[in-house]
């Protein structure tokens, strides 16, 4: 899950990606984080604070409730990068690393390359499309 699907997420109760961070607090899937996500987390969280209407104690908060349901995979070195965008390459390398092979994102089109190594990167109704069939 990027940036941009917590952002959203928080920022509306009415979309898919409110959705997906409900059903991540409820455990009904697992999400798989880095330190450099974690800390991209805290910085959309904290550069957002205001409009979001979080304080200090929110953010660690959420932050460690995120955690809590997420499995920690630490990056390796010499990583080839796929994308133009090079703020984007380590959310590509955790996918792939981790076996993990799907991003959860509403940049579909700069992280569309991904797709050459196996990833699947999905907008989060495409996923929760997803979920509910490997639920049920």
């Amino acid at each position: 899950m990027d940036t941009s699907v917590l952002y959203s997420g928080l920022r509306s109760r009415l979309g898919a990606s409110f959705e997906v961070l409900r059903r991540l607090r409820l455990g009904e899937w697992t999400a798989v984080v880095s330190n450099h996500l974690v800390h991209e987390y805290e910085e959309i969280l904290r550069a957002n604070r205001l409009v979001l209407d979080l304080d200090s104690e929110d953010i660690e908060d959420l932050l460690n409730a995120i955690c809590a349901r997420a499995e920690e995979w630490p990056l390796q070195p010499g990583w080839w990068p796929v994308l133009a965008d090079p703020d984007d390459e380590p959310l590509v390398q955790l996918a792939c690393e981790s076996t993990a092979n799907r991003i959860l994102t509403h940049n579909i089109r700069h992280l569309a390359p991904a797709a050459q190594l196996g990833v699947e990167v999905l907008k989060p109704g495409l996923f929760l499309t997803t979920l509910r069939g490997e639920v049920t």
